[in-house]
């Protein structure tokens, strides 16, 4: 676990606080001045943040559902399996609204 440091910001106005930011459109912890909104990552946001982009890059597509059986499914990228997935695990999915599901490894 990291020590908690107050990094003061280049512009000597405030000291940098950890807020969720926007990155690459999606969200991760950062480090924000809240004078100039200077950001930087600590080393631990920054794997986390390397991670999330990984992540990203290997769901954030189009797909078309498909036929299996009486059913219907999406194929999910080769690359998941770097985030745990793999075949026969279990998922939750639920509803966001009326046009989005979300699904839970």
């Amino acid at each position: 676990m990291e020590k908690e440091r107050k990094i003061k910001c280049h512009c000597k106005k405030a000291v940098l606080e950890e807020k969720v930011t926007d990155f690459d459109s999606f969200k991760a912890k950062a480090l924000v001045c809240p004078s100039c909104k200077f950001t930087t990552l600590t080393q631990s946001q920054a794997k986390e943040y390397i991670k999330l982009k990984n992540l990203h890059e290997a769901v954030d597509k189009e797909s078309k559902v498909i036929k299996i059986g009486n059913s219907m499914g999406i194929i999910l990228s080769e690359k998941l399996k770097n985030f745990g997935v793999k075949l026969g695990k279990k998922v939750k999915i639920s509803a966001i609204n009326s046009n989005a599901i979300k699904i839970e490894f």
